[in-house]
Order: C-alpha cells, then structure tokens, then sequence
C-alpha cells in the first residue's frame, strides 16, 4: 500500500517551513508493518500524553515531547459547531506544557486541517493537510462529544493519535517513519500501522 503524502509536512514539522522555504518533492507512504493490542501503544512512554476537553487527536514528533492537539468544538446546544467543527494548537511539554497557537505556516501545511459537512448530522470529514489521501471522519457521539474515525491497517477506527520520526543525523532532518494508532470500535482492540516514508528531499 503506497499513498502520497503531503510534502509540505516533511519541511514545516521540524521547523523548517518558512515563508522563503525550499520546494520539497513529492514523497511516499509505504505501509510496513500492521499490529493489534489489548491497548494503545506509547512510541514514547517518558513524554506527557494529552488529555485535553473534548480531545480527539494528537500527534508527536521524535524530535521532542512538544505535542499537537486537536480538539472538538461545540455550541451552546452541545452540538459540534458547524462553521469551526474543531481546532489545533501545541501544548509545549518541552518546556512548560503551555498551551500555545500554531503559526500560520504551521497551520496551513503542517499541522492544519480541512472540514466539510456531511450529508449526516454532526458529522464532518476531516482532512489533515499532511495526509489529503486519508481523510478521516469526525462524529458526534453525544450532547458535546465527539470522535474521529479513519481506516488504520485496513480497518475503520477510533484514531488517537500519529508519531512522527525523524532522521537528525544530517544537517537536515528527515521524516522517515510515520505511525497511526487507533482502537477499533468493535472489539475494543488498538490498531497500529507503521508507514515507511520515502522521497520528500528539500530541494534549494
């Protein structure tokens, strides 16, 4: 299974992206490895999990504890909120834990993220803008409560969260790894899947 993947992350998520930034090519997500368990694995068990109102995805990076969050919002009814259905920010546990916005570079090829309403009430597809190709489908599930569904190792799951690895051997790290996690709804069981990731060079 081979996916493109939204180059754009390969430069902003180890802050590189800036407004002067190299073009990257285009890279590759190539699934290796799909496994079960009775929970959710913690790539780092050492760094701070979020748990945030209304959370419903979070992604690290191996370069350091900082976190992104994603979270659901709602309306006075307890509705999502259908003109901003959710919202992303950093907590910095590197330093503080701080909560804090991403930049608006950030925001619009790394870490943000598109939404559009379905035909179904309180639901929306949501599409991270470094994954395009796999959008994900964030549900209301109660009065005030949500959560986001994607297919993880061929599977429709409760996603939790992404992690990111990096190659910082060089004079520019790398992405070299992406891993999903998620929970299938049905019998209760984490779902993994670990892509490879290929291409993505900065080109000057």
């Amino acid at each position: 299974m081979s996916i493109r993947f939204r180059a754009a992350v390969l430069a902003a998520s180890i802050g590189l992206c800036a407004l002067n930034a190299p073009a990257v090519e285009a890279a590759q997500l190539t699934s290796i490895k799909v496994t079960e368990a009775a929970k959710v694995p913690a790539m780092r068990p050492d760094w701070p999990i979020p748990r945030e109102a209304n959370q419903v995805f979070y992604l690290q990076r191996s370069s350091n504890s900082n976190t992104v969050v994603y979270t659901a919002l709602f309306d006075a009814a307890g509705n999502l909120d259908p003109k901003r259905p959710a919202q992303v920010y950093w907590r910095r546990y590197n330093t503080d834990g701080v909560r804090k916005a991403l930049k608006s570079i950030e925001r619009r090829f790394a870490y943000g993220f598109n939404t559009r309403k379905t035909n179904n009430p309180g639901e929306f597809i949501m599409t991270l803008k470094p994954l395009p190709e796999k959008p994900m489908l964030l549900r209301q599930t109660g009065p005030g409560k949500a959560d986001l569904y994607g297919k993880i190792g061929g599977k429709t799951v409760r996603v939790v969260y992404a992690y990111v690895t990096l190659d910082e051997s060089g004079m520019i790290p790398k992405v070299t790894d992406l891993s999903l996690h998620g929970i299938d709804p049905a019998t209760g069981r984490a779902i993994s899947e670990t892509f490879r990731v290929n291409g993505g060079a900065i080109r000057q």
